[in-house]
């Protein structure tokens, strides 16, 4: 574009009689705005001289000068306009292969303070309406809520039902089973792994446990010296355990003396059945308190 067309359509955007008046509004500016932002406005001032108020700049010449990006100078730009510190007008010639420069116009004090001023209006305007929007929306949301929040509680009232159900249900399983094991604790039986089963079957009505372990023993001890096989042994002990229900059986039917120690008893027995050979005449002779200790003192 001619530059003689370019001051001619610039004038009539002027706005500043002086560029004392110029630069004392871009200082004011400057409080309002970001640092980067004042870069731009004030490229913008420095190439306003001729037409004061007026610069006539492409946005490529802005960037290389401020060594910033194209696109962060048309950022800048946008929030001057928007916030009315400038005003945009496009140039009404073309450049051959492309638009020409547009005529950046410095903003007064007051133009841009009502542009301010209308920004606010808009955004209270704006605020009303959706503050107005927000509250159909709200209680449109209340409703939905309130709607959710009884099938909620709904739901939840049945969820507690049955799972009250359930754990009564839980509980009474669980007290039965726990029942039936304290019954079959009480009632609880195992083979006596001290003594051998034979032993423990046939003894058992007469004795303690503690007494059969004790009894065992006593008897396997009086033994060992013995040349004896297991069976044996325990042939020789089951005898003599037989000799000692016999030698008391007399003794409470009130034919037989006392039996004061059980222990030596069937000790004194057993050693003397394990050194005979054989067994002759009644087998329970040693059923006889007094006749055992005269025969086992002899």
């Amino acid at each position: 574009m001619n530059s003689k067309y370019v001051l001619v359509d610039a004038i009539e955007y002027q706005n500043f009689e002086s560029v004392k008046e110029m630069d004392e509004t871009v200082r004011q500016f400057n409080a309002k705005i970001s640092k980067a932002h004042y870069e731009t406005l004030n490229v913008l001032k420095q190439y306003a001289c001729k037409v004061i108020g007026v610069s006539h700049l492409k946005i490529e010449t802005i960037a290389k000068r401020l060594n910033k990006s194209v696109r962060s100078i048309h950022r800048h730009l946008k929030y001057l306009k928007d916030n009315g510190f400038i005003t945009v007008a496009n140039t009404s010639r073309k450049k051959t292969g492309g638009k020409g420069a547009n005529f950046y116009i410095i903003s007064t004090v007051e133009q841009q303070k009502n542009k301010e001023n209308k920004k606010m209006s808009y955004r209270k305007v704006s605020y009303r309406e959706a503050a107005k929007n927000n509250g159909q929306k709200q209680s449109q949301k209340a409703l939905e809520h309130i709607k959710i929040k009884k099938q909620t509680m709904y739901s939840l009232k049945l969820l507690t039902t049955m799972f009250s159900s359930t754990t009564r249900n839980s509980k009474r399983i669980r007290k039965k089973l726990r029942s039936k094991r304290i019954e079959n604790i009480k009632q609880a039986e195992f083979i006596n792994r001290a003594v051998p089963e034979e032993f423990y079957m046939r003894f058992k009505p007469f004795f303690t446990e503690k007494q059969l372990k004790a009894l065992y023993k006593t008897a396997m001890n009086s033994l060992k010296f013995f040349d004896l096989d297991e069976e044996e042994k325990l042939e020789a002990v089951i005898y003599g355990m037989e000799c000692l229900v016999k030698a008391l059986k007399r003794y409470h039917n009130g034919k037989g003396e006392p039996i004061y120690n059980i222990y030596a008893y069937i000790n004194r027995t057993v050693l003397h059945i394990g050194g005979k050979s054989d067994l002759e005449g009644d087998i329970y002779a040693y059923t006889d308190a007094a006749a055992f200790r005269k025969l086992t003192s002899s």
